[in-house]
């Protein structure tokens, strides 16, 4: 007979079989106060008893909000895949219930989250569409070293901005060039470089004759700025050579912008760089900052995938709670943490810091 061996083969499963569990909870009567006095087991949400003692653990409301904000499954579909899955039934009232509680509960994390992103050293705003109830609103995020904060307004207005950072923000802006962050006048600006020479190189695309040489120009001097970046990233370039070959870089821009163009596309670009002509090559006076807004594109892009799948929020109730849970769910992916974790403990009632400076 030949010879036998032993192979190996490894599986992983997922359990499919719920835990129900009973707490016996002792309520009493204070003999001096007369105050009612109840008992609580660490793995309660609630302290609901009764009609409303019948609950879902935490783990499991933990990943409603999963497949709902990170997945983007509609809370139909988040109740079909709870009982296909799981066996545990859940109506669709009983999801949107448990999304809101959820972002209740989180609303002084939320507060927190909003205070680090004030207290970054840089932050990334920047906006998108939304919709509230079929209505025209905006999708606001703002992304900090440690944390990311959305909100939805109904406006575009740099108030949002104003409202989380405050008007004497002194950190750095990396942003689009979207007017209303000027008026953050104690802060430093970087104008996002990939927007300009976006705009350089469709302009160079489309012009005709001599009107091409200015965005072309335009667009070599901003690649300058970052090959000398990286040059000096790779320890090419020491920091005196940095600042002197920056200086002679702004030199250079200064002199094509200045002078009037023929060209209306071209003057209205030369306008827009003239005004911000000190904000464009920042992240060479402060090595390591980035001299694009991808942060929060990024972050944005996380928003746009759930609005294009449900096309927005019903309410501003469940405006308010996507904007809460969206920035509990970004801030721990930032800090390398399971945001399903941090939720299920937090509606226990346990101690957590997410979103706080260390």
């Amino acid at each position: 007979m030949d010879e036998t061996h032993i192979a190996q083969q490894f599986q992983v499963e997922i359990p499919r079989k719920p835990i129900h569990r009973q707490f016996n909870i002792h309520v009493g009567q204070c003999r001096t106060c007369q105050r009612r006095v109840q008992g609580r087991h660490p793995l309660q949400t609630s302290d609901a008893l009764g009609a409303a003692a019948s609950q879902l653990g935490p783990d499991a409301q933990a990943a409603v909000v999963e497949l709902n904000k990170q997945g983007g499954l509609s809370h139909g579909k988040v109740t079909r895949c709870l009982d296909s899955l799981f066996g545990i039934r859940l109506s669709r009232g009983g999801s949107v219930h448990t999304v809101l509680r959820a972002a209740t509960r989180c609303e002084p994390v939320y507060a927190s989250i909003c205070q680090t992103v004030a207290q970054s050293d840089w932050v990334v705003p920047d906006e998108t569409g939304w919709r509230v109830g079929g209505y025209p609103s905006w999708l606001h995020t703002l992304v900090g070293q440690e944390a990311t904060a959305y909100v939805i307004d109904p406006t575009r207005s740099g108030a949002v901005a104003e409202d989380i950072l405050g008007l004497d923000f002194d950190g750095t802006m990396i942003h689009d060039g979207w007017s209303p962050y000027d008026q953050f006048k104690d802060a430093r600006h970087q104008q996002c470089l990939n927007h300009l020479l976006r705009r350089a190189d469709e302009m160079a695309a489309t012009a005709t004759r001599g009107a091409v040489c200015f965005p072309r120009r335009v667009a070599e001097l901003l690649r300058a700025g970052l090959h000398l970046r990286d040059r000096h990233t790779a320890g090419q370039i020491s920091m005196h050579g940095l600042a002197v070959a920056r200086g002679r870089l702004e030199n250079q821009l200064t002199d094509l912008i200045f002078p009037p163009k023929t060209n209306a596309a071209n003057e209205r670009l030369a306008k827009h760089l003239w005004a911000h002509r000190g904000e464009l090559f920042t992240f060479l006076r402060q090595p390591g900052l980035d001299a694009t807004n991808w942060r929060a594109e990024l972050a944005i892009r996380f928003g746009v995938i759930l609005r294009k799948v449900w096309g927005g929020s019903r309410t501003w109730a469940g405006a308010r709670a996507q904007a809460v849970l969206m920035s509990v769910w970004r801030t721990c992916w930032q800090q390398g943490c399971s945001a399903l974790d941090f939720l299920s403990q937090h509606l226990r009632g346990e101690p957590v810091r997410v979103g706080l400076p260390p």
